[in-house]
């Protein structure tokens, strides 16, 4: 498993709320059919965990948060984009490996 501990990620809301990068720290950890999304926010503690359904693209779920949320990693990429929502918030998520 690989794991990158000082991750940013650029979080984008449908809701019209400001776009936010958050540099405090996103800790990804990644297999070829594995990947855990962990961080810390102002509502604490959450971890988002998923598999691979092929070619570098995850379905992922946080039972913290009633979230799920998916994420593309193109090969030779340091880059996962995708969408996440959490009950009726929802938007788009780019997280830098770091």
């Amino acid at each position: 498993m690989t794991t990158w501990n000082n991750c940013t990620a650029d979080i984008l809301y449908y809701d019209g709320t400001p776009a936010d990068t958050n540099d405090d720290g996103y800790i990804v950890r990644l297999t070829d059919d594995l990947i855990e999304v962990a961080y810390d926010d102002e509502d604490g503690a959450v971890c988002y965990r998923g598999k691979s359904n092929g070619d570098g693209h995850f379905d992922l779920t946080a039972a913290e948060r009633a979230g799920r949320a998916s994420l593309h990693c193109f090969p030779d990429s340091h880059f996962l984009e995708g969408y996440w929502q959490e009950e009726k918030c929802r938007g788009m998520w780019r997280i830098q490996l770091k």
